[in-house]
């Protein structure tokens, strides 16, 4: 089989993983729990996009996955090719957009990282008067020192911060896909599916118990 074609074959996974997020961040009330990461805030906020492969129909706004339209968009058989997400790790918080297809994620927004602010820069309230000659070159070259130093922290925390959102997201994946190769997911979490974009009522404590018995089946495995 061509890679084309075993793409091709399993576009289905990405939309099928959108959905079961979406799923579980209603049903859980936005606090998904991990086999290695523990438990964490998920929910969608902004937009979500939804198609059978000819129509497509976008929602946008505060909550979008909590409105009819896009629940009546499931029952007619489409599935979400784009969602934006809102995570909570502690008590940090980014967003970002995850495609169906690729799995890629895109707009990713990270906390701002300030720095402490225990010198004032010249001329603030508190930093004295500026330094004449030699002494203000050095001042400066401090300054710009700092700068860089400060500049240097902030990136490497954003890079700390993407890997921890890629960390999370794979934790994810993984515990979706134990899942999907259960047994329990065409016997607990397809209906589970189905009466919750209905409108109907879910066992939450029950779904939980027995999403965390098959993923830790599946691990043991």
């Amino acid at each position: 089989m061509q890679l084309v074609d075993r793409i091709e074959k399993r576009r289905f996974i990405g939309r099928e993983l959108l959905l079961w997020l979406w799923f579980e961040s209603e049903v859980l009330d936005g606090t998904l729990p991990t086999a290695s990461q523990g438990e964490l805030g998920l929910w969608i906020e902004r937009e979500v996009l939804l198609s059978n492969g000819k129509e497509l129909t976008r929602v946008k706004g505060a909550a979008p996955a909590l409105g009819r339209d896009a629940k009546e968009a499931l029952l007619a058989g489409k599935l979400p090719e784009r969602a934006s997400f809102k995570v909570s790790m502690g008590e940090r918080e980014a967003s970002f957009t995850l495609k169906a297809e690729t799995l890629a994620l895109s707009s990713l927004r990270l906390p701002t990282v300030l720095d402490d602010g225990d010198e004032p820069a010249p001329g603030e309230l508190g930093a004295g008067p500026p330094r004449r000659g030699r002494a203000r070159r050095s001042t400066v070259e401090e300054d710009e020192d700092r700068a860089r130093d400060a500049a240097a922290l902030a990136f490497q925390e954003r890079m700390a911060l993407t890997r921890e959102i890629e960390a999370m997201l794979e934790a994810l994946y993984a515990d979706f896909l134990r899942l999907r190769l259960d047994s329990h997911w065409e016997a607990l979490v397809v209906p589970a599916m189905r009466t919750w974009a209905s409108g109907g009522r879910i066992d939450a404590e029950r779904y939980l118990r027995a999403r965390r018995a098959a993923t830790h089946r599946a691990r043991r495995r």
